[in-house]
């Protein structure tokens, strides 16, 4: 199989939440099909030295990151990873496709649905007669790559990214990112643990919480 062709930019880059070099791979005309990069270089005071990086991709959830809605823990999350990769050293790919893949209006008429039928997002997408996460982390894993990286930490709960990337030969160990649950964002936790594998160490996501 053919690797796809994209362009490469980077240049540097100062935030709020350090200095890093920002890259972007731009592998078609539309601005899904580019993906984000935050480079930080490792830390000397790191205590793992075993060659491995640090790694947090994210998809894009414009609600959550821009307008802060309460209903899902992406905008912690994000932080969470950002704060991690600028003390300790890493990267965070960020893949624009908002809708875990499905998009924009996918996803808001999924949240539409929810409303007045009562369905969690899994169910709102069956629904709709889309795939529930329909995500490839091929290109993911060619950033990656290209950035010399074939040892991963991952800053996930989600299995199908871990197995995305190792389906791509990386060698990749995960490290939870867990966000404990609000009242607003229980029921949504729930689902992604009962209906979509997400790996959470805490307690607290069992049926009675989320309908509560």
């Amino acid at each position: 199989m053919m690797a796809p062709q994209f362009e490469h930019a980077s240049c540097a880059f100062k935030s709020h939440y350090g200095l890093a070099t920002l890259h972007v791979y731009a592998f078609g005309p539309h601005e899904e099909d580019n993906i984000l990069c935050i480079e930080v270089p490792r830390s000397s005071g790191r205590a793992v030295n075993d060659g491995s990086t640090i790694v947090r991709v994210q998809s894009a959830c414009y609600t959550a990151e821009i307008f802060r809605s309460t209903d899902c823990d992406c905008h912690e999350q994000l932080h969470a990873s950002l704060n991690k990769v600028f003390r300790d050293g890493g990267l965070v790919v960020y893949m624009i496709c908002d809708g875990r893949g499905a998009g924009l209006l996918t996803k808001i008429r999924g949240l539409a649905l929810g409303d007045r039928l009562g369905l969690d997002t899994h169910d709102a997408y069956l629904q709709l007669g889309v795939p529930v996460d329909p995500r490839d982390y091929y290109r993911v894993a060619l950033v990656l790559k290209e950035l010399g990286v074939q040892r991963v930490q991952l800053l996930t709960n989600n299995p199908r990214k871990v197995d995305g990337l190792a389906a791509e030969g990386l060698d990749v160990d995960r490290v939870p990112l867990e966000i404990p649950p609000t009242e607003d964002s229980r029921p949504y936790l729930h689902t992604k643990q009962q209906k979509m594998g997400h790996l959470f160490g805490f307690v607290g996501l069992s049926d009675a919480d989320a309908a509560s």
